[in-house]
Parts: C-alpha cells; sequence; structure tokens
C-alpha cells in the first residue's frame, strides 16, 4: 500500500442497516490499516422497527454524495469500495470517477425482484406482498422492511451485467461469489467484460463464520 490515507465505503444490500449481522463491522475490525466510512440507504424507524427502502435512484445519489464529501476532504487519500448484495448494483449505477477498486460481495445479477424477493416471502404469515403498492416484509432481526412499488419498478428496468461492465472501465473491479448462495441463483458469467476480476469464496449469501474469516484473506489481498 501506497503510504497514503487509504479510505474504504461500504455500500450495504436490500433492506439492511449499515452495521447489520455484523458483517461491514468485521471487515472493519479485521483490516485496521484503512478508515471505514458506515452510511445507511434505508430510512429507519427504530420505535416502530421498519426500514423503509429508498428508490435505488435515491440510494445511488446517497453513495455518490457520500464519495464526493469523503473526496473532497481527503485530497490524495486512496478511496475504495466495498459493496454487498444489492449495494453492489446500486455502486456501478453511480458509477463514480475517483475510486481505486471497487469488491462487490455476493453481487445481484437478476434484478426481477417480483420473483427472486418478493415471492419467497408468499407464505410468511406475518409478510403482506403487494407489488402494486406497498410490501411489509419481516426480516430475522425484528424489523419490517417497506418496499414500495417505485422501488420494485426501478429495480426492475436495471440491466446489472451492462451496469458493472461500464463501472469496470471506471474503477478495478473485483467480483467475490458466495460458492453457496442460498439467496442468487448462479449465472452465467460470460456476459462480463474481461478486465472485471471473478473470484469465488466458500461460503453463503453473507459469508458468515469460517467464510467470513477467508473472505478478509481476500479482501486484505486485493486492498493492501
Amino acid at each position: 500500500m501506497e503510504n497514503k490515507k487509504h479510505i474504504i465505503i461500504f455500500s450495504h444490500g436490500f433492506g439492511v442497516r449499515k452495521d447489520s449481522r455484523g458483517f461491514f463491522t468485521y471487515i472493519s475490525t479485521s483490516i485496521p490499516e484503512a478508515e471505514f466510512v458506515f452510511f445507511d440507504y434505508n430510512i429507519i424507524d427504530e420505535e416502530n422497527k421498519t426500514i423503509t427502502l429508498s428508490p435505488i435512484s435515491e440510494q445511488v445519489e446517497k453513495l455518490k454524495g457520500v464519495i464526493k464529501e469523503i473526496q473532497e476532504s481527503n485530497r490524495g487519500a486512496i478511496i475504495d469500495l466495498i459493496c454487498h448484495s444489492q449495494g453492489t448494483i446500486v455502486a456501478a449505477l453511480a458509477c463514480p470517477e475517483g475510486i481505486r477498486k471497487t469488491i462487490l460481495l455476493a453481487p445481484v445479477f437478476n434484478t426481477d425482484i417480483t420473483e427472486s424477493i418478493l415471492n419467497r416471502y408468499v407464505s410468511h404469515s406475518k409478510a403482506i406482498v403487494n407489488p402494486n403498492g406497498v410490501s411489509v416484509l419481516p426480516s430475522s432481526d425484528g424489523y419490517n422492511r417497506l418496499v414500495s412499488r417505485e422501488f420494485i419498478r426501478e429495480l426492475s428496468k436495471i440491466k446489472p451485467f451492462d451496469s458493472y461492465n461500464t463501472f469496470c472501465e471506471k474503477t478495478e473491479l473485483i467480483i467475490i461469489e458466495a460458492m453457496h448462495d442460498e439467496l442468487l441463483a448462479k449465472v452465467d458469467m460470460n456476459k462480463l467484460n474481461p478486465k472485471v476480476i471473478l473470484l469465488s469464496v466458500d461460503g453463503d449469501h453473507n459469508f458468515k463464520e469460517e467464510a467470513r474469516i477467508n473472505l478478509v484473506k481476500t479482501l486484505r489481498y486485493y486492498l493492501l
């Protein structure tokens, strides 16, 4: 690593908080050589235990704003991104300048939210699935995720491969697939730009337990 200030910005996934499941917190404490930036995309109501998902376009603008603020207040610093799940496509759509490396963890390639997300909750007794209004999706951390029709509409129009292939022209792009991802189906990666570095790491969608330790080793290799 060059002798410069090193800042890593996190971009979190669908319907969670910036520190949910301790995932990003674990990564940050395992790479003490860098400074980390956490922020939330969504509106969190602690009293009512709800997380209202911001439309994708608003999330993109939020990320752009965070990156711009960091860049302006840290001239000359090395800035990287670590993105997880839905946060990967948000970063690709933002396609910011001046990012040295971007690592996409368990990235999204299928944005058909009706099939890939909402349908998982159809049989849940406490879920309200309403593609034409607001869906209420319970989560294991005790929060209800409120998903609007606008969110669904915007996400369904995204073409992930196109977005990632464009983004890799602006940053060194590293994709790390979870070999046992229980949430996202495997896809044909032949559509990816050859510039993209594609890796597979043992683990589930959130790289829990031993997989998290091995993931950090890979992150340290590419970021430091």
